[in-house]
């Protein structure tokens, strides 16, 4: 991303990294999605019956998918900064 600076200059905005962590079932893709002016990268596949047993889907019951590597966002502050927003894999084993 590379903008036209008010003296008629290419200037590069910096980015600012954000990692979302949380616990499984937390809302971190939600919250990248929800936040993201592009369309943000999800890595999310179905929970499979061989998550039974270390995945635990109390209080989440309605949830049939989960992030495998992460998500990814982008907001733009200004033409000065850019945010690139990471969400990482809730579950404890990745911890």
């Amino acid at each position: 991303m590379v903008f036209v600076g008010s003296d008629d200059q290419l200037t590069v905005p910096t980015a600012v990294k954000i990692v979302i962590a949380g616990g499984f079932g937390t809302g971190k893709t939600t919250m990248v999605a929800s936040v993201s002016e592009i369309e943000p990268l999800r890595t999310e596949e179905l929970l499979t019956e061989a998550g039974v047993h270390v995945d635990d889907l109390a209080g989440i019951e309605g949830k049939d998918t989960t992030t495998v590597a992460l998500d990814f966002g982008r907001i733009t502050i200004n033409t000065k900064v850019v945010l690139y927003l990471f969400g990482t894999p809730g579950q404890n084993r990745f911890w």
